[in-house]
């Protein structure tokens, strides 16, 4: 599920990654895991961008907006936990 939703986010919503991280930008999905308690998902997201500075505005309001777009093409219901962090790519 992870790799899928990393092509989603990377692929499918590739413009929308693109104007909040700029067009050098990768998302990588480290996790995805179930939570019991809570019932739901934990999906655990880091963003490697080319200017911090100008992706810290959209930041983690950007890639909670694309994961709650892109959730639901796996056939998932419930709203996930997003756990991210951004980084530069190197």
């Amino acid at each position: 599920m992870k790799r899928r939703l990393q092509i989603i986010l990377n692929k499918v919503l590739k413009e929308q990654k693109n104007i909040l991280y700029g067009s050098n930008s990768e998302i990588v999905v480290n996790d995805v895991n179930w939570i019991r308690s809570k019932k739901t998902y934990m999906v655990t997201i880091t963003i490697y961008a080319d200017n911090i500075e100008e992706s810290v505005e959209s930041h983690p309001g950007g890639i909670e907006y694309m994961v709650d777009f892109g959730w639901p093409i796996l056939g998932k219901d419930c709203k996930p936990i997003i756990v991210s962090s951004l980084d530069v790519k190197l």
